[in-house]
């Protein structure tokens, strides 16, 4: 399950921080109004909200900026407009945790215009495949295959470049060059990296990561070394990162040619021609290097490193699960000793897989020994190299306690970031302090924080931490400095620029987004926001109604507002709210800009569809948060809706992903496409380790056909799965409590002083198909269980009476409905191991026999009908199972079978009845009737007659609207093709406010009008 974000008090390494509400305190030497310390002096600007599932970035000499999305789209923000476009797009193999990854400039970028990417092809060429396969790669060999069996899961990824115009902000894919691949195994997760930086000397680093899952069967969250016979080769990290002769697991260093190919500095960590390995390797042994950093001015490179899951060290197999950050002198190679240990040398058993024992100890400082099946490199390392900082769980087993976030269930998620360097002549106001000069900057992904690092530059050691621009101590119009940071990079101007992934996996979250850190002691840019209603339609012309009343300005002074509708870069409108009508099909961008008394202002834009409508998913079946167990496959039945295409699902457009959440993120597992389909769910999935919190998470989209000249959009559905056993510990939730190790315990931990007025909460949970739940816990109490609220009325309770941890179950009667929050809550004296959601054993199961969907008839819609007219459609869904749900659209907008429609109120064209009918056993049945509303004379006639009943049109409007239509009818009937139309277009001009006093009215008798004179026209 998801956990709740808790913020992050971090202690400094030499004296606490010492926190205010609102402005920090000025501390000793950096007295006055610009205290580089007093964290009101920074601001945080959103720069866009349009990021696609966020991966890198790279900010350009005139600001714009590059940021890349997994699904292969590059994207240019342009701060001084507000408007992000797409500047490319790669055909990417994006499955699991591949996709596109990185975005670099070429240290000579202003001159040749470079740009450099890491992504995962989605075409193979020799010697692989076509194609590799989408799904995931079983764990074991099928019966009969020989080793030869995974070589059709083979990929690679690629660094390429290609050159970015500046004039039209696209990037020419026709221009690319591609420089190096390095092998993978596809069809499992996890560990791509892939982040490139420069030197001084303009050689090329490039990080790349271990290609193997964090659940590796048998390892149970310590080092994934499983080489046993008939086993995925993927499960053994020693063939990449602890190879000498493979490209994985390690950061490279080449210097690119003019034709894209490349050569070898000296100096790296094996000297070219050396038997059994790669001379690229400049350093060895990284798990996932996610981002680093080269720093010409301190002759350095850094990065930050994850780790294993493991939550406590075990003495058979090795260290808790550490994260790193390491620094190494470009002068320095290094081994850094994944995956035979982590942290401080801490080495790790070789543990034998195939009977489940330990073995010897790797001895990582004198130099461990590879003895893995598919090891074609040296069978001896060199001595590995201590981290520079690591740190876990365990805030008590490190020696930088303040890296850990050990009152929250963050998890560690380090990445690593630049260095920054004052610049006194970069006339810039917005950049940091000098007091921030040659420090390392550090972005926590799992924790939301950022940190800055003294350092004793090349190669350490680290002397201070700092926590910068603490989310406890500082937000911006409510939002946390940080959220999930994915990458930061200071850009010529001497801000930082953020790019937070938010909270969710595989998706474009609604908290992610691109930003940018100020210097701004006193008046502060005021922050510019846009609703707007509606956002879209299926035709034009649109009218739309905008507002920025949710603009701020943090000094509350009063704003102006600005408003560019159709982005030619000239303002059409001023003031709070605005409405603006799209008269033609398109897409378009609006934009606003709002000012404070000062002259600062803040951008902001906002995307407006006319002509295509987003899809509407509905998931059938499971709930969010529904429970299943590990090893089930779990079904699902999907449903969609559009507008412009009607409720006819094309199946092969609704596109689903699987994935492991762990903490606040998740490693995508597999993928698949179908309206109806089963998610097997790994059974080794607390291979992660016992005391890791692993939940389900799925994203479900579908993308339309477009419309109108208007590109596809895509409607999505994010989902939770919870494991039925939840360790209390893991509880998203938890007030006033304690967690304790317990090796005893489930997870290895417990909570305590569960007193009353606690709780633990659990979000999103689903308990319609949930017969009890069974507590293991100790003490002399009860537990109650809520819904909502952690004080709402009980709707179980649990009484607890054992001296030791023991196992009770709750019959659950009455189970709240629907998806929300669970509480649980205590009298006092519980102690809470976990819970275990038990399945109701009482509820009918539909009959096995029933394979056939449901049928559907549908009356009362002719093929054509006159706009006059009413419709009265109706519907039967028909199934000897039972029928569970029957839903009615028309064109997309859901309606009850009888009622009644009147004709005039829709569009004149085609238009859709659509059915879907789902029986008991989840089998769907969608049928369609379409209709073609026209109009003519006699049409409108009975409508002007209608109108006149109902007082919308006048008695002298209606003789006067006769009379002329009269006219134009009889013209029309003796072939006077001219006379008719003149005569039709002054029955038009006649309808006015005074004939016909309902807009509405007046819009359907114009409209009907002008249909007239095409049908004149054509006969």
């Amino acid at each position: 399950m998801k956990g709740l974000k808790l913020f992050l008090a971090l202690l400094l390494a030499l004296g606490a921080l010492v926190a205010a509400p609102a402005v920090a305190s000025a501390h000793p030497g950096h007295e006055g109004d610009e205290d580089p310390l007093n964290w009101a002096n920074y601001e945080k600007i959103t720069l866009t909200k349009d990021i696609g599932e966020p991966i890198d970035l790279a900010v350009l000499p005139d600001s714009r900026v590059l940021h890349t999305a997994r699904d292969g789209v590059v994207r240019l923000t342009d701060p001084a407009t507000g408007r992000t476009t797409t500047a490319g797009k790669f055909d990417v193999y994006n499955n699991s945790e591949d996709g596109l990854q990185t975005v670099t400039l070429d240290p000579d970028f202003a001159e040749n215009h470079w740009v450099y990417f890491y992504y995962a092809p989605r075409q193979m060429d020799d010697p692989y495949p076509a194609t590799t396969p989408t799904g995931s790669a079983p764990n074991t060999l099928p019966a009969g295959a020989d080793d030869s069996y995974w070589d059709q899961w083979k990929g690679y990824n690629q660094l390429a470049r290609a050159k970015f115009d500046p004039a039209t902000g696209t990037v020419d894919l026709a221009s690319e060059q591609v420089i190096i691949k390095v092998e993978t195994q596809r069809g499992q997760c996890c560990h791509v990296a892939g982040d490139v930086d420069f030197d001084g000397d303009g050689n090329l680093y490039l990080a790349t990561g271990d290609n193997t899952p964090a659940g590796t069967p048998g390892a149970d969250g310590f080092a994934p070394n499983n080489d046993r016979a008939g086993y995925n080769p993927g499960f053994d990290s020693r063939r990449g990162a602890g190879n000498t002769n493979d490209l994985r697991g390690k950061i490279l260093r080449i210097t690119v040619a003019e034709d894209g190919s490349y050569t070898v500095p000296e100096g790296n960590l094996y000297p070219e021609g050396t038997a059994k390995t790669r001379p690229e390797i400049f350093v060895q042994g990284v798990r996932n290097p996610f981002r680093i950093d080269v720093d010409a001015q301190t002759n350095s490179v850094s990065w930050g490193d994850y780790g294993p899951d493991a939550g406590v060290a075990n003495a058979q197999r090795g260290p808790m699960g550490y994260v790193e950050w390491n620094t190494v002198s470009i002068d320095g190679p290094e081994n850094s000793g994944w995956p035979y240990c982590t942290g401080d040398n801490f080495d790790y058993n070789e543990w034998n897989y195939e009977t489940a024992s330990p073995g010897e100890f790797f001895d990582c400082g004198a130099g461990a020994e590879n003895n893995s099946r598919w090891n074609t490199g040296l069978a001896v390392l060199p001595p590995a190299t201590p981290a520079d900082l690591y740190y876990g769980d365990d805030a008590d087993d490190q020696p930088w306690p303040e890296l850990t976030d050990f009152d929250a269930q963050g998890g560690q998620g380090p990445m690593g970031g630049p260095v920054y360097h004052y610049d006194a002549d970069n006339s810039s106001t917005t950049k940091f302090p000098e007091y921030w000069d040659d420090k390392a900057f550090f972005a926590e992904f799992s924790q939301d924080y950022l940190a800055a690092f003294t350092v004793d530059w090349p190669g350490g050691p680290v002397s201070e931490i700092e926590q910068f621009l603490p989310n406890a101590d500082l937000t911006t119009n409510g939002q946390p400095i940080t959220d999930s940071p994915i990458d930061i990079e200071f850009g010529p101007d001497g801000s930082l620029y953020v790019l937070d992934y938010g909270d969710g996996f595989f998706r474009a979250n609604p908290d992610a987004g691109l930003y940018r850190i100020d210097w701004a002691p006193g008046n502060k840019s005021p922050q510019a926001h846009i609703t707007a209603d509606p956002i879209s339609s299926s035709g034009a012309p649109l009218t739309v109604q905008f507002s920025a009343a949710e603009s701020v300005d943090p000094e509350g002074e009063e704003l102006t507002y600005e408003w560019d509708f159709d982005a030619d870069g000239e303002f059409d409108a001023t003031g709070v709210t605005a409405s603006y009508t799209y008269a033609e099909l398109g897409r378009y961008t609006p934009t606003l800009r709002v000012t404070d008394p000062e002259g600062k202002y803040g951008l902001t834009s906002t995307a407006i569809s006319v002509g295509n409508v987003a899809p509407v998913l509905t998931v059938t079946t499971p709930s969010d948060g529904s429970f299943f167990e590990w090893g089930d496959a779990v079904p699902f039945t999907v449903t969609t809706s559009d507008p412009e295409d009607g409720d006819e699902t094309v199946c092969s457009r609704v596109a689903w992903t699987f994935g492991l959440g762990h903490d606040r993120h998740a490693h995508p597992l597999s993928q698949g496409t179908g309206c109806s389909f089963s998610i097997p769910t790994p059974e080794d999935a607390q291979e992660h380790g016992v005391t890791e919190n692993i939940f389900g998470v799925v994203v479900i989209r579908y993308t339309d056909a477009g419309a109108n000249g208007v590109p596809a959009a895509t409607g999505e559905v994010s989902m939770i799965l919870n494991p039925r056993v939840q360790q209390a510990e893991w509880a998203d939730e938890q007030q006033g409590v304690e967690i304790v190790d317990d090796e005893n315990a489930g997870g290895l931990r417990k909570v305590t002083s569960f007193d009353p007025g606690d709780h633990l909460g659990w979000d999103p949970v689903n308990l319609e198909e949930i017969g009890s739940i069974t507590a293991a816990s100790s003490g002399a109490g009860t537990l109650a269980f809520r819904w909502g609220e952690p004080d709402a009325e009980a709707f179980a309770t649990l009484a607890v009476d054992s001296t030791a941890i023991a196992e009770k179950t709750v019959s659950l009667d009455d189970v709240p409905e629907g998806t929300g929050k669970l509480y649980v809550t205590s009298s006092g004296g519980v102690v809470l191991d976990q819970l275990t959601f038990n399945a109701d054993e009482g509820g009918e199961e539909p009959p096995e026999e029933d394979t056939t969907p449901p049928a559907v008839t549908i009356t009362g819609v002719d093929e054509e009908v006159g706009d006059s007219a009413t419709i009265t459609p109706a519907w039967e869904a028909t199934d000897e199972g039972g029928i569970d749900t029957v839903v009615g659209t028309l064109d997309g907008e859901e309606i009850e079978s009888g009622t009644g429609i009147e004709l005039w109120t829709l569009d004149l064209g085609d238009h859709t009845l659509s059915v879907t009918a789902t029986d008991t056993a989840g089998l769907v049945t969608t049928e369609t009737a379409e209709f073609t509303v026209v109009t003519s004379f006699a049409d409108v006639k009975a409508l002007i007659t209608a109108f006149r009943k109902d007082g919308t049109v006048t008695k002298a409007g209606a003789v006067l609207l006769q009379a002329e239509l009269k006219t134009a009818r009889q013209l029309a009937a003796k072939n006077k093709k001219v006379q008719a139309v003149a005569a039709l277009k002054v029955f038009s001009a006649s309808i006015t406010k005074v004939t016909v006093m309902d807009a509405d009215v007046r819009s359907v008798l114009r409209r009907d009008a002008a249909d007239l004179v095409k049908q004149v026209q054509k006969k």
